[in-house]
């Protein structure tokens, strides 16, 4: 990996982990409004007050980064404009991660109805959003 591929990477991660952030304080805001739950009153969850909790807000930037280098590793395989090599790239995310994650939570946890709304809606609007932000950028550092 040299220079270039790791200042798309470092762009990617970082432009696309605040539109994650931004993407789930939004979802979350609406799904409150229709399926409303205390996400610190689920089994396993740390208090509020707990430092780690801090590191919450650093797992849209995490993903993110991952996300960054797996299209790295795949764009060139991608076909169309940035669009919907992008669109292509979210939607390949949603399958991967989103779908079988909602999969795991929803047989093992009895969790309410909104946390399962909300991660399917975070990844459905974020994902494609991320992957159209990376096609972009790596067209614009190309």
């Amino acid at each position: 990996m040299n220079v270039h591929e790791c200042e798309k990477i470092l762009a990617g991660g970082f432009i696309g982990g605040i539109i994650l952030l931004v993407v789930n304080f939004a979802v979350s805001a609406l799904i409150m409004v229709v399926a409303p739950y205390d996400s610190f009153a689920l089994g396993g969850m740390r208090a509020a007050e707990d430092p780690l909790m801090l590191f919450f807000f650093a797992y849209p930037f995490v993903l993110s980064f991952a996300a960054a280098i797996v299209f790295d590793l795949v764009q060139g395989s991608l076909q169309g404009p940035a669009g919907t090599r992008g669109a292509i790239d979210g939607t390949a995310l949603i399958l991967i991660y989103t779908v079988p994650s909602i999969f795991i939570t929803f047989t093992t946890m009895n969790y309410p109805p909104g946390f399962y709304l909300e991660n399917f809606f975070v990844g459905v609007a974020g994902f494609p959003l991320i992957g159209v932000i990376y096609a972009m950028i790596w067209e614009q550092l190309a």
